[in-house]
């Protein structure tokens, strides 16, 4: 948040100036404060959504009160400094949790900044040059604070979105891991050693939160595998193998192919983090760099979780058995490359393996 408002400073020529002209006037504008505020909350008298917001008179009076020591203390005053943002924050995270609807809350502003020219207007009639310096700086003030206040608001907006997405998409990734004696602590580990691999490798911050949303559906497949071969507790057949290794291409279609880059990351995972770095893995033989990053990523982290944890067929191994086993396979079923990077942030994927473990231990070294 802070780099926003360092943006907005920047854009908006808000330097040294600007701040002691708010500053030099705030002055000539607190008297008027109390008839702008009745300006503003006869609008939204008028507007019974708006109004609805408010469940007493009291909790009006609050929020009149409130708002207009924002207005005075910090921005007709040009204090844009750490107390003045964590207010704004607060301000757009309470306009949200409310619901207070954007056209309102844009409205708002509106309004204020009308009523604020229209008193300068008054103020400052025979000086053209002092009216035309005190509301550039002002308009300039009233822009960062909308600014800031509603990119608070969209930020709180999409971060529950994006929990809710993240909800429904690990849902729907362990139905596919309940079934195959898996628990959601794989998903949760496999993710996030997705993203700090990721992160290793240089990928930006964007791009690994898309890996630690998409990887848990790697599996989802597997939903499409009838019982008697998921569960089986021996060593397939020839049959039920082929079967077996149809999951992937189940999972592509579960996993649509949708616009959103995040559901498409999803859907390649799911169709190719069996795809060997040789050549030799399923279902469609893709060999090298022909397997998307993301796929060859879940790839080793699948396996690597797999290996170390226990399952109702098999024992933990070792966690220097398990790094063996990447060593030897790299440059055949993994990009030797990412098992190198892998070793290389093996104090991250303890941690991970730490703090999401099971009721029972994890395999220690």
């Amino acid at each position: 948040m802070n780099h926003k408002m360092e943006q907005w400073l920047r854009f908006l020529d808000i330097d040294s100036e600007t701040t002691t002209t708010l500053r030099d006037f705030a002055p000539q504008i607190a008297p008027h404060m109390d008839a702008i505020m009745d300006t503003l909350y006869a609008r939204i008298a008028l507007e019974p959504k708006a109004s609805a917001l408010f469940k007493t008179p009291q909790s009006m009076a609050r929020a009149r009160e409130l708002q207009k020591r924002h207005w005075m203390e910090y921005v007709f005053t040009g204090k844009f400094d750490a107390e003045y943002l964590r207010t704004t924050r607060s301000i757009g995270e309470t306009h949200y949790r409310v619901g207070v609807d954007l056209m309102f809350y844009k409205g708002a502003y509106s309004v204020l900044q009308i009523a604020v020219q229209n008193l300068v207007d008054r103020l400052l009639a025979d000086n053209p040059e002092a009216r035309r310096k005190v509301q550039t700086a002002l308009g300039k003030a009233i822009t960062l604070d909308k600014g800031l206040a509603t990119s608070v608001y969209y930020d709180s907006m999409v971060g529950a979105l994006e929990e809710m997405s993240n909800e429904l998409n690990f849902s729907l990734a362990r139905a596919g891991e309940f079934r195959d004696n898996e628990t959601g602590k794989h998903i949760m580990r496999m993710s996030r050693m997705c993203q700090a691999l990721a992160l290793a490798l240089g990928q930006d911050s964007k791009w690994a939160q898309m890996v630690l949303i998409a990887s848990p559906l790697h599996d989802v497949g597997k939903i499409g595998i009838p019982d008697n071969i998921l569960l089986k507790p021996g060593r397939l057949d020839d049959q039920e193998l082929a079967i077996m290794r149809q999951h992937p291409g189940i999972g592509g279609d579960i996993i649509p192919d949708n616009a959103a880059e995040v559901i498409r990351m999803a859907r390649r995972i799911s169709l190719t983090h069996h795809e060997k770095w040789d050549g030799s893995g399923y279902p469609a033989g893709l060999r090298g760099e022909e397997i998307p990053l993301e796929g060859r990523i879940a790839s080793i982290c699948d396996v690597y979780d797999a290996l170390v944890s226990a399952r109702p067929y098999k024992t933990p191994w070792p966690r220097e058995k398990a790094l063996a086993y990447l060593q030897e396979n790299a440059g055949t079923q993994f990009d030797p490359h990412l098992v190198t990077v892998f070793l290389s942030i093996m104090a991250d994927i303890d941690l991970i393996q730490s703090q999401y473990r099971e009721d029972e231990q994890v395999a220690k070294p």
